[in-house]
């Protein structure tokens, strides 16, 4: 089975787990399951003091070696060092910021380029690998110490001894374990046995109250639900660090080994309960990043490399974490943007300078299928940087890095790789578009808000939101159990639930227009400037219809239950409103 069919199937099965019944009954939701076996087979574990083995191993370098010939690889190289402070010294600039729990956007993005951060000396650790220049390895050392003094961040939330939060350890954790990964063979065995200690026998204390975290605190995710933004970024640090040190001097290695088999079941119990089967999360979806580029993306591929287990291929639930964004983003006034629901953000992509809204693409690329980083890689360059890439760096080294191992070279069309319509049973989240084009593309979202919550559920707002042409709408909504769905291969969409509200999708184009939406009711909402919004009796059912087009619309005409645009006809049946012309995945 190829790794299309493979995305696409477990698509189908989503689709299965909610079609209606013969008499109108509701099927059974399909159960959040584990991942099963993730071991691979015939898998090499690194041996005793073997390094790199966290992103990559000694075999990939001649590869990466000479991607640094490459137009792209020298690139991704020329913004690593810039993210440096140029590269070949110690920056210049350190934030003198305290400590906090609460970050001041403002006082984050006053930083210039190339402002100290606790992944400099990853930077420099992996310009170490590439060149095999002691000077670089000897700069990373440098950079871990002033970490380990308490050195903050750009963000000064980020620091070893005292951070905002449990969760802020995360990256911080991340930054130390990149670090020596790349660096360790350069260094002598007494620093590096300091290194492992220092994170073995750690207990260091929130900025604003006597708490203390230790590995096992971060391992259990400081008690938070899986629905809890905070989640995911606990278990990433002793994750990677269980990867990281195990068998080197100075380690407890099971103590590690214990602390590894804990992240990996909170890991599950995050994607299941916390993300549902198809990545909506909990919390929304600015949480929901945090969860995944603080925690679930970096443990995927390093799990993968260093451990030996899969979760990647083997389990939708972990990789949706990041393709579940990929369905959603559309290019609107040169930015890239998406329907954003819940706290912590706006429809804007990028729009706050924040760690932990970066690394969807550069991270989220080594936690998907080779296919689909390479529809990634594409959707980057058409709907995010079109003109001078920063691969999703930001100002962090790390994510230079990632980005540097991750990127694929070919670029391939999302829709020969994706399927139109996404379907979160979990959540009763449910997206479908006409395709990947241009910031024209008409996309439509919907959440019925069932499944595990978290504590910032309530900010996460139910509702359909349509997008096309570059404007925005809402129309309507639907709640609840799902009573009704099928799709189609184009993106259209029949969608019921159990309370009587339905909603259908038309991209066929039998109607003539670009879209119809419709829904039962008197759905209150904006004129759009091309195309209208009718209310129709249907044999004694309101029906609003929506048709987007560039030209004229057609005119929706009711005759009893049937609704007729153009050549495409609506029927009004039971509970549910049904496209006679439809084509039913295959």
């Amino acid at each position: 089975m190829t790794m299309r069919t493979t995305f696409k199937t477990h698509i189908m099965l989503a689709v299965a787990a909610v079609s209606v019944l013969a008499g109108g009954a509701t099927a059974a939701f399909a159960q959040n399951k584990g991942p099963g076996d993730v071991a691979i087979k015939g898998y090499v574990a690194p041996k005793q003091g073997e390094f790199p083995r966290l992103l990559f191993r000694e075999s990939d370098l001649p590869r990466l070696k000479a991607r640094a010939q490459t137009p792209e690889g020298k690139a991704i190289i020329a913004r690593l060092k810039e993210t440096l402070g140029g590269g070949d010294m110690m920056p210049e600039n350190f934030s003198k910021d305290a400590p906090v729990n609460n970050a001041d956007d403002k006082a984050v993005a006053k930083h210039p380029m190339g402002t100290y951060t606790l992944s400099h000396g990853a930077g420099f650790a992996f310009l170490y690998q590439l060149t095999g220049e002691k000077r670089y390895a000897d700069l990373a050392r440098e950079c871990l110490d002033k970490l380990f003094e308490g050195q903050v961040d750009r963000d000064s939330r980020y620091n070893w001894p005292t951070p905002g939060t449990g969760f802020r350890l995360g990256f911080v954790l991340q930054s130390i374990c990149l670090t020596y990964d790349l660096a360790a063979d350069a260094w002598p065995a007494d620093y590096k046995k300091s290194v492992v200690e220092r994170v073995m026998n750690m207990r260091v204390k929130k900025v604003d109250k006597d708490q203390f975290f230790t590995l096992e605190d971060l391992a259990k995710a400081g008690g938070y639900p899986p629905g809890s933004n905070h989640y995911g970024a606990y278990l990433s640090g002793p994750g990677l660090a269980a990867l990281t040190f195990m068998g080197e001097p100075g380690a407890d290695d099971k103590r590690l080994k214990g602390l590894l088999d804990q992240v990996e079941k909170n890991l599950v119990n995050l994607c299941g309960n916390g993300f549902g089967d198809h990545g909506w999360f909990a919390e929304g979806t600015s949480c929901g990043r945090i969860s995944s580029n603080h925690g679930v993306l970096p443990l995927l591929q390093s799990l993968k490399v260093a451990g030996g287990k899969d979760y990647i291929s083997t389990w939708p639930n972990a990789r949706f974490t990041v393709l579940r964004i990929m369905h959603e983003i559309v290019p609107m006034g040169g930015r890239a943007q998406f329907p954003h629901r819940g706290d912590y953000g706006n429809d804007n992509f990028y729009e706050r300078p924040m760690i932990s809204n970066m690394g969807d693409f550069s991270q989220g690329m080594g936690a998907v299928l080779p296919r689909e980083a390479e529809a990634m890689a594409w959707i980057y360059d058409k709907f995010v940087e079109p003109n001078n890439k920063t691969y999703n760096s930001y100002q962090y080294p790390h994510l230079a890095i990632y980005a540097y191992v991750n990127w694929p070279e070919k670029r391939t069309d999302p829709d020969d790789v994706f399927t139109k319509t996404l379907v979160d049973d979990t959540h009763g989240y449910y997206l479908t578009r006409n395709g990947w084009n241009d910031g024209n593309d008409i996309l439509v979202s919907t959440l019925l808000k069932r499944g595990p919550g978290g504590y910032k559920s309530g900010a996460v707002r139910a509702g359909t939101m349509v997008w096309g042409f570059g404007e925005k709408l809402n129309f309507g909504g639907l709640g609840g159990k799902t009573a009704h769905y099928r799709a189609s291969a184009d993106g259209s969409m029949e969608l019921a639930d159990e309370k009587g509200n339905a909603l259908v999708v038309d991209f066929s184009k039998a109607s003539g227009a670009a879209a119809v939406i419709a829904a039962k009711g008197e759905v209150k909402a904006g004129a759009p400037k091309k195309g209208a919004i009718t209310v129709v009796d249907a044999g004694g059912e309101k029906v609003s219809v929506l048709v987007l087009n560039d030209a004229a619309p057609a005119v929706p005409t009711a005759n009893g239950k049937d609704i007729t645009i153009g050549g495409q006809t609506i029927t009004v049946d039971g509970n549910v409103l049904k496209l006679t012309k439809f084509s039913e995945k295959k």
